[in-house]
C-alpha cells in the first residue's frame, strides 16, 4: 500500500525560494534607482556614466549566466543558492567601497550576476524540481517574493541612505542578505 504524506514539503521549499527572490533586491534595478544620486554626488559621476556602467555590467553578467547554469546542474540548486547568497552578501559589502567608474562597473556586474541572475536561476530551478503538476502555479507564487522586493527595497534603501549614507547602506543590505536567507537555506 502506498503511504501518502499529509504535507508536501515542496511548499516549504517554495517559501524559501520566494524569500530568495525577495533577497535579490540588492541586485535589481528598483534598488539601484535610489542610489544613483548619492553615488553620482560622492564619486563625481554623471547619471549617464552610472547608467552606462550599469548597462555594460548587466550585459556582461547576462553572458556569464550560462556558466552559473552549468554549476547549478552539476552541484544542485540548494548548494549553489548557499554559495550565491554568501557571494551576494560579500558583493553588497564590497559595493559600499567602490571608488570610481571602474570599480562601480565591477560592483554592478557582481550584484547583477549574483542577485538578478544567479539567485533567480537557482530559485526557479529548485522550485521546478519540487513541482511537476503544479509547476506554473508554484513558480507564479515564488515570483511574489520579487514583487515584495520591489515594494520594500526602494524605500528601505532610501531610509538606509538617510540614516547611514549610501556606502553603509550597502553593508546593511549585505548583512540582511545573509541574515534573511542563509538560515532557511541551511535549515530547511
Amino acid at each position: 500500500a502506498r503511504i501518502r504524506p499529509r504535507f508536501f514539503y515542496g511548499w516549504i521549499v517554495l517559501c524559501v525560494t520566494g524569500l530568495a527572490l525577495f533577497v535579490t533586491g540588492p541586485g535589481q534595478s528598483h534598488t539601484f534607482s535610489v542610489f544613483v544620486g548619492p553615488i553620482g554626488a560622492d564619486l563625481g559621476l554623471s547619471k549617464s556614466q552610472i547608467a552606462s556602467a550599469y548597462g555594460f555590467a548587466t550585459l556582461v553578467a547576462a553572458f556569464l549566466l550560462p556558466q552559473m547554469g552549468k554549476l547549478v546542474d552539476r552541484f544542485g540548486p540548494r548548494r549553489m543558492l548557499v554559495v550565491i547568497t554568501v557571494l551576494l552578501g560579500l558583493a553588497c559589502l564590497a559595493f559600499g567601497a567602490v571608488g570610481g567608474l571602474i570599480t562601480l562597473t565591477i560592483g554592478f556586474g557582481a550584484l547583477r550576476f549574483l542577485g538578478q541572475g544567479s539567485m533567480m536561476l537557482g530559485s526557479a530551478n529548485l522550485t521546478a524540481q519540487w513541482f511537476s503538476r503544479k509547476r506554473g502555479f508554484a513558480l507564479s507564487l515564488m515570483v511574489l517574493g520579487f514583487a515584495l522586493s520591489m515594494a520594500v527595497h526602494p524605500p528601505l534603501g532610501e531610509w538606509l541612505i538617510k540614516q547611514y549614507g549610501w556606502r553603509w547602506a550597502w553593508v546593511v543590505l549585505g548583512l540582511m542578505t545573509w541574515i534573511l536567507l542563509l538560515p532557511p537555506l541551511l535549515l530547511l
